[in-house]
């Protein structure tokens, strides 16, 4: 298991338990590490990171947002990509 450090490495926090099989998740801006920052506005085709405080955290692209609710897809690295 990798930890995260204690300084804050990503914009959103998600629920790992609710990551759909499609890799979908939604999550609450209000919620997350940047909650305070106003200049976070993401926007439907945006890439965020996302962390669940427990492993490293993961790029996502932003597919839907309503007000404080934000889903994303999220972009899990494969082998290819730790080769490239």
């Amino acid at each position: 298991m990798t930890v995260v450090s204690e300084q804050v490495s990503y914009d959103l926090w998600f629920d790992p338990n609710l990551v759909g099989g499609d890799l979908a998740v939604e999550c609450w801006i209000s919620h997350g590490p940047r909650a305070a920052d106003a200049s976070l506005d993401p926007k439907p085709g945006d890439w965020l990171h996302v962390g669940d405080d427990d492993e490293e955290p993961l790029r996502a692209r932003v597919t839907r947002r309503e007000g404080d609710r934000v889903w994303v897809h999220i972009n899990v690295p494969s082998a290819a990509d730790a080769v490239a």
